[in-house]
């Protein structure tokens, strides 16, 4: 089975400065692993034109969970306590046009990189609810309202088609989680364009269990879980974000934080981000049963999304992650 591998990446400085602030040294990690380029992440400003275009294989497009609030219903107003300059990153905007018109310009900035495709994420979650494990809507209601908004997205780009295909990613907040095969049958019925494919995270899947705990138990896990999909739904598969969390226990003791509600945005951003790495651990595989799942979705692409505080970290994470699947 043919496939190209990758790694996720970022514009940021940070992600940068881990290598000593060089796309050379970039290039060089990549060329040292056997890898076919980076999937990088982007936001809604233009791609800073020092990014080698042929290191970038494809692009992870900014996310803005919060949406669907403003999808939904004409009357929210974004809350007041959400900075001007981070309100992109939360809403996408503030309006249903806005949201529109903001992700066409990240696509449109993007497209100067000409990826393979670009991955959105099909979720739903708020500040307030990041922590709720019963969330305010549902699944159908999240992929209802994502269908309609890639439909009116792909309807502004000539031809009805955005430059590259969506690649749309399962996460365990509301949204596509791949739980349910009908629902994701019922939602990409619901796509009006032809550029699109699905992608998926396999911590993300393991997340939306609750029940993963163990590496082993995990690869069951997901194994059960893509076994039980719609034939149509795993051939649209193309990509996979590949890495392993386990954090099974973790989900099922957490609770919101004491006072919660009454936190500063900085504090409550602080909350949020350490549930994420706890919760979405991005560990690497390191049984070589793991190449199992990737043999039974045969995608095109694999990414190895395995951030690290340094380059040498990150090396010694691919690297483990590359013999298990590569045994």
């Amino acid at each position: 089975m043919k496939y190209r591998e990758q790694m996720s990446f970022s514009i940021y400085e940070y992600d940068l400065n881990k290598f000593d602030k060089s796309w050379d040294n970039v290039r060089s990690f990549v060329q040292r692993h056997q890898l076919d380029g980076i999937e990088l992440l982007v936001n809604f400003e233009e791609v800073p034109a020092e990014i080698p275009a042929d290191l970038v294989s494809s692009v992870h497009l900014p996310s803005f969970m919060g949406w669907y609030r403003l999808w939904e219903d004409e009357n929210f107003r974004v809350p007041e306590e959400i900075p001007d300059e981070s309100l992109k990153y939360f809403y996408g905007g503030k309006s249903r046009n806005e949201v529109v018109s903001n992700f066409c310009e990240a696509i449109s900035y993007a497209s100067v990189l000409k990826p393979a495709y670009g991955v959105f994420h099909a979720a739903y979650t708020e500040i307030g609810t990041a922590f709720k494990k019963i969330q305010p809507y549902s699944d159908k209601e999240i992929l209802e309202g994502t269908a309609e908004f890639l439909n009116e997205v792909a309807s502004r780009f000539p031809g009805g088609e955005p430059p590259f295909d969506i690649y749309i990613e399962n996460l365990w907040y509301p949204g596509l989680t791949f739980l349910d095969s009908d629902a994701a049958a019922k939602f990409v019925d619901k796509l009006e364009f032809k550029n699109w494919k699905l992608l998926l995270d396999t911590g993300h899947l393991m997340n939306a269990t609750c029940s993963c705990n163990d590496e082993e138990e995990a690869i069951d896990i997901v194994l059960e879980l893509l076994g039980k999909l719609d034939e149509n739904i795993l051939e649209k598969i193309a990509g996979i974000h590949f890495h392993l969390s386990t954090s099974g226990n973790y989900q099922n003791e957490m609770e919101e934080p004491e006072n919660y509600p009454r936190m500063t945005l900085e504090e409550k951003y602080s909350c949020i981000y350490e549930l994420l790495k706890n919760v979405d651990q991005h560990r690497p595989f390191s049984s070589e049963r793991c190449r199992e799942i990737v043999d039974f979705v045969s995608p095109d692409f694999v990414t190895h999304e395995l951030p690290g505080m340094s380059a040498e970290e990150i090396e010694n994470r691919i690297s483990r992650q590359r013999r298990a699947l590569h045994f």
